[in-house]
């Protein structure tokens, strides 16, 4: 049985001098008789351990309860190898009762003159120091994971595979169960969710956030910065989007991707269901990543477009020809005024020219609508008030659009709004889902155009155009409106993605 006397018998005796310097210094002082179970140790050393005092009963056995039970194994392994070498025995752990304190031990086995074996040693708090080390080495292992994606990124074809990639690095490296990836959809008024970890399954691929305000990812693309939330719950600026709220997310980061041509690519994200703080190493990280993203987005897209361009180019040519002759057979007319027909036939084919170039940018795939406005109207975009998303359309429909609102504004030019030194004309758009025909895009042109104004001035060429593109090329529908000005109405079904 121990040795159990007074109180003061189970502390180490030193003098004053000593005393007070390992108490200043936060050291404690510890000897353990190797083979029995007593242990002294100095008077601080329940201090050191963040146990209340009284507790060390001067036993072998209390020092093991103090220990943290996943570092038991560790420190008694450290022990034995001294026992069984003679090195020098150093080991940190943590406290039963205070967890989250680390504290380090080192020492070794010193003799007595009577032959006593004893093991003997230190104990001081090494907790701010274990947990920098503990940040140093998520930091350089968050830089390592990163960086391999990049280089993953840029070697892999396939851009669903890159995604993918992504929100699985994301949630190793953050230490989160939701990681995603949302892709701005071509009504830009939804979110898809196109990668994800932890989402309830089905989700990805599916899932439609909005881009209003009241999201989280729409208030990111408002903001155009990165958004941190310390707790949903309590969250101010926004009320969080259902799918956050469906899977108990408190915390959470999330970026813009940013696209082309100022149209950003969608929004990442990564969140948690507790409640936890994001420092500025980790929104830096998440900006990181979304930059992968959206640097992969964009050379997968170039890659794309370049297999389309060559693609497309002989047949567009063929096409371009046959327009060209019919502008020119319309505008061209017997009774025309040659300087006239010549100007209009100029104007016709410089829209031509820039439409094409527009839309071969982004290698006949998509194009921006605010694209195709902006090279239909000219200079002359000022005197526009236009409504409508950031939407992307079929390169071949936005071609075409270009050549109907160019003809547009040239009515508008000669006998509309812009026929005076003041006066503006109104465009709007909206792109549209409908159950039962897709999407369907809708366009509005109002000008409101003097009173002089009569059908006949437009049947000409102009008309003819806008309806065969609308109507018998798009199956759309066009409707002319001249009882408040000039109102010019088309609804368009899209093709199938």
């Amino acid at each position: 049985m121990p040795r159990r006397g007074p109180r003061d018998q189970r502390f180490l005796k030193m003098d004053a001098d000593v005393g007070d310097g390992l108490r200043h210094g936060g050291v404690g002082v510890w000897r353990w008789r190797i083979g029995s179970d007593e242990v002294c140790w100095s008077d601080n050393l329940e201090a050191v351990h963040g146990l209340p005092a009284g507790s060390f009963d001067g036993t072998l056995s209390s020092f093991q309860r103090d220990l943290h039970s996943e570092d038991i194994e560790a420190v008694w392994s450290n022990i034995r190898r001294t026992l069984e070498t003679g090195a020098p025995y150093r080991a940190v752990y943590r406290s039963a009762l205070a967890p989250e304190r680390c504290i380090e031990a080192a020492g070794g086995i010193t003799e007595t003159s009577d032959g006593t074996r004893l093991l003997t040693g230190v104990c001081f708090d090494v907790t701010s120091r274990v947990r920098k080390e503990q940040e140093l080495a998520r930091r350089l292992r968050q830089q390592q994971v990163v960086t391999e994606l990049g280089t993953y990124a840029l070697a892999e074809a396939d851009f669903s595979k890159v995604l993918t990639r992504v929100v699985e690095t994301a949630v190793e490296a953050f230490d989160v169960p939701f990681a995603k990836v949302l892709q701005l959809d071509d009504t830009a008024d939804q979110l898809l969710l196109v990668a994800g970890v932890g989402w309830s399954q089905g989700l990805v691929g599916r899932a439609m956030v909005g881009t209003e305000q009241e999201s989280q990812a729409g208030y990111t693309l408002l903001k155009a910065e990165p958004v941190v939330v310390e707790d949903l719950h309590a969250e101010t600026r926004f009320s969080g989007p259902q799918l956050l709220h469906d899977h108990r997310v408190r915390s959470g980061m999330s970026a813009v991707i940013a696209g082309v041509e100022q149209r950003p690519f969608g929004v990442f994200g990564v969140h948690t269901p507790d409640v936890r703080t994001f420092d500025d190493f980790d929104v830096g990280l998440l900006v990181s990543i979304a930059n992968i993203v959206a640097n992969a987005a964009r050379h997968h897209r170039a890659a794309e477009r370049q297999r389309l361009l060559m693609r497309e180019m002989a047949h567009r040519s063929g096409n371009l020809m046959q327009v060209v002759t019919s502008i020119a057979r319309q505008t061209f007319l017997p009774e025309s005024d040659r300087l006239a027909s010549l100007s209009a036939f100029s104007a016709r084919l410089e829209m031509l020219s820039r439409a094409n170039y527009a839309v071969a940018r982004g290698g006949w795939s998509t194009v921006r609508f605010r694209t195709i406005v902006s090279e239909a109207l000219g200079p002359m975009i000022e005197r526009f008030d236009l409504a409508g998303r950031d939407i992307v359309l079929p390169a071949e429909l936005a071609f075409d659009l270009s050549l109907v609102l160019h003809e547009l504004a040239t009515n508008s030019i000669k006998y509309g709004a812009l026929s005076r030194s003041i006066g503006t004309v109104a465009v709007s758009w909206q792109l549209r889902r409908k159950e039962s025909s897709g999407r369907v895009l809708k366009i509005e042109w109002r000008d409101p155009t003097p009173s002089s104004w009569t059908p006949e001035q437009g049947a000409r060429f102009g008309s003819t155009l806008q309806r065969l593109l609308v109507e018998k090329k798009w199956k759309g529908r066009m409707d002319v409106d001249l009882s408040h000005g000039y109102q010019w109405v088309a609804t368009i079904p899209l093709p199938a993605r």
